[in-house]
C-alpha cells in the first residue's frame, strides 16, 4: 500500500505552502488507494506556538483532505507525534547503526561554538558544519557521554563527489554533495559544503 505523510511543525499558522504540501500528499495516497499519514513534527518546544495544532487540524478539515491515519486515528504504526516517538528511542537504534558504519558521527559542538561557524558571503549569511567532532576516538566519545555533555548524532555527509537516489516520482536523481559543485565557482551564496544534517539530538 502506498502511504504519504504531512508533517506540520506547529510553530507557527499553515500557510499555502503548507496546504500545498498536504495537497500533493492527499492526491498521490488517494490515486493510489493509499493512506495519508499526518504527524506532528513538534520537535521545536522553543518555538511551539500555542493554538497551532487545532489551526492545523481545522485548516485540512477546512480543506476536505481528511488523513487516514494521526494522533486521534490509530494506524498501527504510532505514536504520530514526532516528540512521543522520540521519548520511545524509536530511531536511536538505527541512528546508532549509521554511527557503526561510519555513516554518522557523535557531535559536543556547544551552541557558541556553532555560532561561531556562521559567516556573511557575498551580503548572505551560511552555515555549514566543518566536522570539528567527526574523528573523535571512542574513549573520547563515551567519556564526553558519561559525562552527560549534550549532544546530536550527524549525517557524515560526503564533502565530495555525488549522492545518487530514486524518487518515486521523479525517477534517479543524482546531486552533488559540494554546493560549490551544485551552483559553480562564481556563485558566492552556494560556496562552501552540504552542512551534516543532525539526524538525532540529545540536549539534556
Amino acid at each position: 500500500m502506498v502511504k504519504t505523510r504531512f508533517a506540520p511543525s506547529p510553530t507557527g499558522r499553515m500557510h499555502v505552502g503548507n496546504l500545498r504540501t498536504a495537497l500533493y500528499s492527499y492526491l498521490i495516497a488517494k490515486h493510489e488507494d493509499g493512506n495519508f499519514m499526518l504527524r506532528i513534527e513538534d520537535t521545536d518546544q522553543v518555538r511551539f506556538y500555542k493554538g497551532a495544532l487545532e489551526i492545523i487540524y481545522r485548516t485540512l478539515d477546512l480543506a476536505g483532505l481528511s488523513f487516514d491515519e494521526g494522533p486521534d486515528k490509530d494506524g498501527g504504526v504510532g505514536p504520530y507525534v514526532q516528540s512521543e516517538r522520540t521519548k520511545q528511542g524509536i530511531y536511536r537504534k538505527y541512528a546508532e547503526i549509521l554511527v557503526e558504519k561510519g555513516a554518522a558521527y557523535y557531535c559536543f559542538c556547544t551552541k557558541e561554538r556553532l555560532e561561531s561557524l556562521r559567516r556573511v558571503v557575498a551580503g548572505k549569511e551560511i552555515s555549514s558544519y566543518d566536522k570539528h567532532c567527526l574523528h573523535l576516538s571512542k574513549e573520547e566519545i563515551q567519556a564526553n557521554l558519561d559525562a552527560g555533555i549534550p549532544y546530536v548524532i550527524r549525517l557524515n555527509v560526503p564533502a565530495e563527489g555525488t549522492t545518487t537516489f530514486r524518487d518515486e516520482i521523479y525517477g534517479e536523481i543524482t546531486v552533488e554533495n559540494s554546493r560549490k559543485q551544485r551552483a559553480g565557482r562564481h556563485d558566492p551564496h552556494q560556496v562552501g559544503r552540504l552542512s551534516d544534517l543532525q539526524l538525532r539530538q540529545c540536549r539534556g
